[in-house]
Formats: C-alpha cells, sequence, structure tokens
C-alpha cells in the first residue's frame, strides 16, 4: 500500500528522532505544509485517517521502515535511518563531484550577444 503522503511521513519522523510522533501531530505538520491561503480543499480528518491507517499497516511488517513505539505513535526504525542517511551522504557527494567538474566561466571574458543578425 503506498501512501501519497509517503514522503512527508518520513521527513517528520526523521526529524523527531526515535520517539516519534503522535498520528494526530503528524496528520496537523502535513495539513500545515499542504494548505495555504490558495490551497483549502484539504480535510484534515482525512489526512488523519490516511496517516493513521497506513502507519498501522505499515507498522505491522517486517520490511516496513516504520515502527509503532507506543498507542498511536510511530517513529522510523533506526537501522533505515542509518541505510537512508548513507544514501543520503552518496547522493550528496555525487552531487558535489559534479558540481567540482562543471567549468568555471571566465569572469574576464564576457561576451555580450545582445543583437545576433
Amino acid at each position: 500500500m503506498k501512501n501519497i503522503y509517503h514522503r512527508d511521513i518520513v521527513e517528520i519522523l526523521l526529524e523527531c528522532g526515535r520517539e516519534g510522533h503522535r498520528v494526530k501531530n503528524i496528520a496537523r505538520r502535513i495539513y500545515n505544509r499542504h494548505v495555504d491561503l490558495f490551497v483549502s480543499d484539504i480535510n484534515y480528518e482525512e489526512i488523519r485517517n490516511s496517516v493513521g491507517r497506513y502507519l498501522w499497516e505499515q507498522s505491522r511488517r517486517n520490511e516496513s521502515p516504520f515502527c509503532r513505539t507506543r498507542y498511536g505513535t510511530y517513529a522510523m526504525k533506526p537501522d533505515f535511518a542509518i541505510q537512508l542517511d548513507l544514501f543520503l551522504d552518496n547522493a550528496i557527494r555525487s552531487e558535489i563531484r559534479k558540481e567540482q567538474a562543471k567549468p568555471v566561466p571566465n569572469p574576464h571574458h564576457v561576451q555580450l550577444e545582445l543583437f545576433n543578425f
């Protein structure tokens, strides 16, 4: 089962650490991320039910990145958080390598091409 708020849930649970967050707090933070002055058609109760059901189902699976810490409280499994950190570190390193490999433009050689006939 995939949830449209999966990425938001992962980000929120990574921020909170091992203690985890209650479902209502996760849903509130997701609601605040997606609702603004121009988008107000999202219902908080739908988000809360969707997040609660998703985390409950996922926490029962062994391969899931989520675990239940207390009643209604969920957190990221520590081993998954470590794997994600390693993955992100590698991704950041590869981005830095790409940036360093780009040729640096010479600031003394500026060519204006305003009018091309």
